[in-house]
């Protein structure tokens, strides 16, 4: 049988082949942990928000591509952030909760500023936040809903129990 490609097929690496690939695998996904603990601590939670991210940014996949929900599962599973349970994924919600606070906090200083020179209203600020192509948490456009909603989250966290009943 004539050899198309010039290598070894996978068949015949056997089990080297395919440990070597998960050697390779891990090595990329510790590669990208910086960046994807920076980008959820951004508050950029959501699978297809990390993907619009790392596009966004430049950040190839380990093939050279974009990235796409299902790259960024494989990452997160191959990294221990996203575990799988009975029923799915499990203590997501909470992950996602921080993930918000973070980037509820990480845009406190944009908006105060905004505030201070005098756009008040939640549309003025979600069109200065547009305008200066800041994006979302899920990667989109704010609208006068989204900044308030901020606007609320962070009288959550600003209560002396952040929420929490005390017993």
């Amino acid at each position: 049988m004539e050899q198309v490609s010039g290598g070894t097929s996978s068949g015949r690496r056997g089990g080297q082949g395919a440990l070597a690939g998960k050697r390779a695998a891990d090595s990329r996904a510790l590669a990208l942990l910086p960046a994807i603990r920076e980008l959820m601590a951004a508050g950029f939670v959501s699978r297809r928000a990390l993907a619009g991210e790392l596009n966004r940014r430049g950040i190839p996949t380990a093939r050279g591509g974009r990235w796409q929900y299902t790259t960024v599962v494989r990452v997160l599973r191959r990294l221990g952030l996203l575990t799988s349970g009975k029923g799915g994924r499990i203590n997501n919600g909470q992950v996602s909760k921080q993930g918000a606070d973070a980037r509820a906090k990480s845009l406190a200083s944009t908006i105060r500023a905004l505030q201070a020179k005098g756009l008040v209203s939640f549309n003025a600020i979600a069109h200065t936040l547009n305008k200066r192509e800041i994006p979302t948490a899920l990667g989109g456009r704010w609208h006068p809903a989204s900044v308030s909603r901020l606007l609320e989250r962070w009288e959550r966290l600003d209560r002396p129990s952040n929420g929490r009943h005390r017993r």
